[in-house]
């Protein structure tokens, strides 16, 4: 484990080191056209699978999601649990305990998710273009957060190098854990209600609800 740490340690130094001197025009130049992508689109729907793997702690674990965003707002649907952002509030539900928790977005930290990440490079962090790879038909690029104290040091982003579409990403914990994110389909939608990303009354009938603002 003192090894684990004392690595990780090393490669947040480098990293910090390398992404301080300029912010990579190539890298910028494709995350602005894949972020202008997905803005012009009204709304959209995203099938995922996400993974979570840490060698060290032998987890190796799986799901599948399923996501609709229009601009700011999504529903995220996975594993029994619903999560709704209606611009300021977070809903979430439980299949399980047949309970709906709401809280102010402003008290939650922000996570990173296939909602949020087409828009994520633009404030607070560094970015630089890595490689290209499957024949030039994949560009990889690197994200480092300004922030050190966040709880990850990276976010490696795959991107289609000819449409643009978001591929996969993978975020790199300080734990040694990793999260990845891989796009399985993507579907453009004409539109979406503002009240398909909150709970209504009718849908809050017969559940457990707790406010937490």
């Amino acid at each position: 484990m003192k090894k684990l740490i004392t690595l990780i340690t090393l490669s947040i130094l480098v990293l910090t080191s390398v992404y301080a001197q300029q912010q990579d025009p190539k890298a910028g130049k494709i995350l602005d056209a894949m972020s202008a992508k997905y803005r012009k689109t009204p709304a959209f729907k995203a099938d995922f699978s996400y993974k979570m793997e840490n060698i060290e702690e032998d987890i190796n674990e799986t799901f599948e999601g399923t996501v609709f965003v229009k601009g700011d707002l999504y529903k995220l649907l996975m594993e029994g649990q619903e999560m709704r952002f209606d611009g300021k509030n977070i809903w979430t539900y439980s299949a399980e305990f047949e309970e709906v928790s709401v809280t102010s977005s402003e008290d939650e930290e922000e996570e990173i998710s296939i909602s949020n990440i087409f828009d994520l490079y633009k404030t607070g962090y560094k970015y630089l273009y890595l490689e290209s790879k499957n024949s030039g038909k994949t560009d990889v690029i690197d994200l480092v957060p300004n922030d050190l104290n966040k709880s990850f040091f990276k976010i490696r982003m795959e991107i289609n190098a000819t449409t643009k579409e978001l591929r996969s990403f993978k975020v790199f914990d300080k734990s040694g854990s990793k999260y990845i994110y891989t796009v399985k389909t993507y579907q453009a939608l004409s539109t979406l209600k503002d009240n398909d990303f909150t709970f209504s009354q009718a849908e809050l009938n017969g559940k457990e609800f707790i406010d937490m603002r």
